[in-house]
């Protein structure tokens, strides 16, 4: 079996310095718009208990190929070399996973480079089946929207529904 590589992310003490980003795009000679690794930003805000929950997440794109070009020669791919708090982690899979067994606040990523051209198209195996849930956002003039049961579908929730529900 072909040993699979992955990235280990300890967002804990992630920064949102945008290095992994920048790198990956100067690497690549991808536009400003494309990047294999975007950090995303959750807060700040304020905990029931008073404490403050901010963090960022350096997650894989569709563009992500590891770096391939640079692993084959044996080097880090440039997330992994550029990034500042030293918390993107390179190599094989289960590897990763003891390393993310032993801390909290880190996930691991395999990424699929172009899963579309990879795989194929998405071809659901629940054909008329329902079961993901909805959510259905209409412009009324009014900042309305509807989350519906994971049993209901979408066109069973009507704009006056919401507006029944706000009085």
């Amino acid at each position: 079996m072909m040993t699979q590589y992955g990235l280990l992310i300890d967002y804990e003490y992630c920064t949102n310095c945008g290095s992994c980003q920048v790198t990956c795009q100067e690497e690549h000679d991808y536009s400003a718009s494309e990047t294999g690794i975007k950090v995303l930003v959750d807060g700040p805000w304020k905990t029931r208990e008073g404490h403050w929950n901010f963090n960022n997440w350096p997650v894989v794109t569709d563009l992500c190929d590891l770096c391939a070009a640079r692993t084959a020669k044996g080097k880090e791919p440039m997330c992994v070399h550029h990034c500042l708090a030293n918390i993107i982690t390179y190599g094989p899979v289960e590897d990763l996973a003891i390393k993310l067994s032993t801390k909290t606040k880190q996930f691991l990523v395999v990424p699929q480079y172009d899963p579309i051209a990879a795989r194929g198209p998405f071809v659901s195996k629940n054909k008329g089946a329902h079961k993901a849930a909805h959510i259905e956002v209409q412009g009324t003039g009014k900042a309305n929207y509807a989350v519906h049961r994971h049993d209901t579908k979408v066109d069973e929730i009507s704009v006056e529904d919401v507006d029944a529900t706000e009085n």
